[in-house]
């Protein structure tokens, strides 16, 4: 050995935000791309077993349906990529987003979930979400702390299906399962205990692109687990917590004999629903705050600041319409 000692830089101390998780998974796909455009050039086409005498691939298919273990080898190396520079000092984030596109953005889905007291930490629970439009909307479980500005799906909070494209939607999406029609009907269950999620479609069991029937698992339990759906412009759904059993439509076939029950099993009332807006809100401004000067607007010398954030309210809604 000639005494070299490799020393590279420490990053444990760096965590990617959301925006950049977002970022590795775009530069995953795109890194994918470029990969499958330069084989394609040279010659090679899809096989199902690589072959390098006859140029064939299994993984010159689109970035979607790379098994997850291509994914995650293609993510980490970015990851690291990213992190690096991160530790150099570089700002890595999100282009900004004027006031009008971001608001357009929230206009364009609304968010149902249930009261956060009914949040499930251990068992195995069951409901139902029909779609009685079959465009864009998702359905799942969150933790309490989702966010009304954000996709369902798109932080670290929801693990929700979305039937529309056919999607699973954790810190991102990824190909899963099938697409709905209108009127089908999607089982939705959480096993706190095996810490797995599943998701069925009319009572046939969805499957990723692996094969497996874990849309996913290994989750921390944290708060625990509330259901969830959000609706985009003119969509309609219907959330069914199995109060009366009978109505469930599909439970029966899997969640009973899996051992899953109702969300609302002995409830005496209904499960309390609330939807998601975003409106203006105030807040008293803390003295010498770094970005925001307080400024006397009232004869009695009271100080009152917008904080720019636009929060969300919480209402009941009579239906789960948008």
């Amino acid at each position: 050995m000639c005494g070299y000692k490799p020393a590279p830089m420490d990053l444990s101390f760096i965590k990617l935000t959301p925006s950049q998780e977002a970022m590795v998974d775009k530069l995953a796909e795109n890194a994918h791309n470029v990969w499958a455009r330069d084989r394609i050039r040279q010659g090679w086409t899809y096989g199902i077993q690589q072959d390098v005498k006859n140029r064939r691939n299994p993984r010159l298919v689109p970035y979607a349906l790379l098994d997850d273990r291509t994914k995650k080898s293609n993510k980490d190396s970015l990851r690291e990529a990213v992190r690096t520079l991160l530790g150099y000092g570089y700002n890595l984030e999100a282009p900004d987003q004027d006031h009008e596109s971001l608001l357009s953005k929230v206009f364009l889905f609304r968010i149902f979930r249930t009261e956060k007291t009914y949040a499930v930490k251990a068992g195995k629970w069951y409901f139902e979400f029909e779609a009685v439009t079959a465009g864009d909307m998702r359905v799942g479980w969150t933790r309490p702390g989702c966010q009304p500005d954000q996709e369902l799906g798109s932080d670290e909070q929801a693990f929700v299906f979305d039937g529309f494209k056919a999607q699973r939607w954790h810190q991102g999406n990824e190909h899963f399962g099938r697409s709905w029609l209108a009127g089908d009907v999607v089982g939705c269950m959480v096993d706190m205990n095996e810490h797995t999620m599943t998701f069925t479609l009319n009572g046939e069991i969805l499957l990723n692109d692996s094969g497996s029937e874990l849309a996913f698992k290994d989750f921390e339990v944290g708060d625990g687990f509330i259901p969830v759906c959000s609706l985009g412009l003119s969509q309609m759904g219907r959330m069914n917590f199995g109060k009366d059993v009978s109505s469930l439509k599909y439970f029966t076939i899997c969640g009973l004999q899996e051992g899953y029950e109702p969300f609302a099993v002995n409830t005496n009332r209904d499960i309390t629903l609330w939807l998601s807006k975003r409106l203006p809100q105030f807040f008293p401004v803390p003295p010498n705050h770094e970005h925001i000067e307080v400024c006397n607007t009232n004869r009695k010398n009271r100080a009152r600041a917008e904080y720019g954030p636009i929060l969300k309210q919480l209402v009941k809604p009579r239906a789960i319409q948008t």
